[in-house]
């Protein structure tokens, strides 16, 4: 529940007393008053502000008077009952949760006070709070800076705090602009705020700027009327017990006392939502005494089955990654049945994450199966099987020059552009239509080697084309068939246009040289394959 703050200006008053105290001087007007007016400072002016910069050299709107700030605070705390579960469903629609979950982080989140939620890694603890920010609470006022005992304490942090626009801006032609709330406060949405492993108990104090002279609030300060995460609770450099210990106050009484570098004290409300997550014992970071002051304490156990089996669901869905589910059903009775393995909430995210990794990596098909999730686990998880000698591995070919290069430079040794596409040709299988090389095959990839062969025949076949048939007839082919030539220097890849063409040169060359050299026709010469 929030109210909107209005004020009545107070700059004539304000002007009227400088003016009396000789501390400014009008230089110019418009004849329409102070509104009209340009004003100046005098020498004595200029003397207040150089004090006054001493003391704080703080620029932006006027400091809010703590009594002030205090009074708003409390007027922007929800109220009771101001939760309902389809509101906190629909908040956490972006995760699978469950009834039992939600019923006990319901009351916690109403009440607004403290909790602690504790389990194993992974298993969504700090998802679960961040997504607590989805809820629709309402908007808050935050003060650009406070003011107690003639210090200010800067609160608003854009970092922190989402600004709300609200009203349209003043023309630069106004006179006068009234803003439709004080423009000391910022509306913006409830803060919320995360630290983590980095938290020191400096940050839970005011930090004083030697440069500036104004304090800068503490996290706690920041996220009053919202909420603030301790993450990781229990890993941070001061011990548990210690930053517990801070706390102790603050949770009972709704209170903190903040000090000032001069030894002054402040004391503010602590209205802000306290969320310790930690994946330690809860044993292990305090005594009872401490946990006591802990309103609220949530175990969050890993998931059931069909919690996983949603999890991963939506998470392909998100990625639109398909998948069967029998190969899930697989995949679950291998990896985690039969080895004994716990589920985790994070699991389908980070399988996941691996597997599209993997597809991209090896140009797979944009589709999850077995033999991908299977290798997505093992590069996802630490392996716990026991050192032995493997099987004969698959070794990756390095070759010392592309394969294109290779084959280039081999199809070079051929005099002529008819004894190119016969080498080309020669390893082409007649069978399958694939390429081989046995020499070759050490060093490359098959199927980078079928292919690389199959464009070389191809762009041979079709140069050799291109030629004029006394070209093509010089070539010595006389003693083969002109069919079977056409069935072993013709690539696969061709069209039949291009096929018949190639056929009718052939036949046509071929009867030529025949009758202009009839007694110097040869023996039938054997192709021999280059390799």
């Amino acid at each position: 529940m929030t109210a909107k703050l209005t004020f009545a200006p107070k700059e004539p008053e304000t002007l009227e007393t400088l003016k009396l105290k000789h501390h400014i001087q009008v230089k110019r007007s418009l004849g329409m008053g102070s509104v009209g007016a340009v004003f100046g400072l005098t020498d004595s002016g200029r003397a207040l502000t150089r004090e006054m910069l001493e003391t704080s050299q703080y620029a932006g709107p006027a400091p809010v008077p703590l009594s002030q700030y205090i009074e708003q605070v409390r007027r922007q705390r929800p109220e009771e009952g101001w939760l309902t579960k389809s509101a906190l469903t629909k908040a956490l629609s972006g995760m699978v949760i469950t009834e039992h979950v939600l019923s006990q982080v319901g009351p916690a989140i109403s009440c607004g006070n403290s909790m602690l939620v504790y389990g194993k890694p992974g298993d969504g603890k700090t998802y679960l709070i961040e997504s607590l920010n989805n809820l629709d609470a309402g908007a808050v006022f935050v003060p650009h800076a406070i003011e107690c005992q003639g210090n200010i304490v800067r609160v608003f942090d854009p970092v922190y705090h989402q600004s709300i626009e609200e009203g349209e801006e003043p023309s630069v032609m106004a006179v006068a602009y009234e803003a439709p709330s004080d423009r000391r406060w910022v509306k913006c949405r409830r803060p919320f705020i995360v630290s983590g492993g980095e938290l020191t108990l400096d940050m839970l104090d005011l930090r004083y700027n030697t440069t500036s002279r104004v304090y800068e609030a503490p996290f706690q300060l920041k996220a009053n009327n919202g909420i603030y995460l301790i993450d990781d609770f229990g890993r941070q450099l001061a011990a548990p017990a210690e930053v517990l210990n801070r706390w102790i106050v603050p949770m009972e009484r709704r209170v903190d006392y903040l000090s000032f570098m001069t030894g002054g004290k402040m004391t503010v409300p602590f209205e802000a939502f306290l969320v310790f997550s930690t994946n330690l014992s809860p044993q292990d970071l305090g005594d009872e005494a401490f946990l006591r002051r802990i309103q609220y304490k949530m175990l969050l156990r890993g998931p059931a089955v069909n919690e996983f089996v949603r999890i991963f669901e939506n998470t392909c869905a998100a990625k639109g990654l398909p998948f069967e589910r029998a190969m899930l059903d697989a995949f679950i009775d291998k990896r985690y049945r039969e080895a004994r393995k716990v589920f985790r909430r994070c699991h389908p995210r980070d399988l996941l994450t691996h597997a599209i990794n993997l597809i991209h990596f090896e140009k797979l098909p944009y589709q999850l199966t077995a033999e991908v999730l299977d290798r997505a686990f093992e590069s996802c998880f630490v392996q716990e099987e026991a050192e032995n000698t493997p099987a004969d591995a698959v070794i990756v070919k390095v070759a010392v020059k592309p394969c294109v290069e290779y084959w280039t430079e081999r199809a070079e040794e051929m005099d002529t552009l008819f004894g190119k596409l016969a080498f080309l040709a020669s390893f082409r299988d007649g069978t399958s239509g694939v390429y081989h090389d046995a020499t070759a095959a050490r060093d490359y990839d098959a199927a980078e080697l079928s292919q690389t062969l199959a464009e070389m025949h191809t762009a041979v076949f079709r140069n050799w084309l291109s030629m004029r048939l006394e070209q093509q007839g010089r070539a010595a082919f006389l003693s083969f068939d002109r069919r079977e030539l056409s069935g072993i220097l013709t690539p696969l890849q061709v069209r039949p246009e291009e096929r018949q063409l190639f056929n009718n040169d052939l036949a046509t060359v071929m009867l030529s040289l025949s009758q202009r050299q009839p007694t110097e026709a040869a023996a039938p010469a054997q192709m021999e394959r280059i390799a």
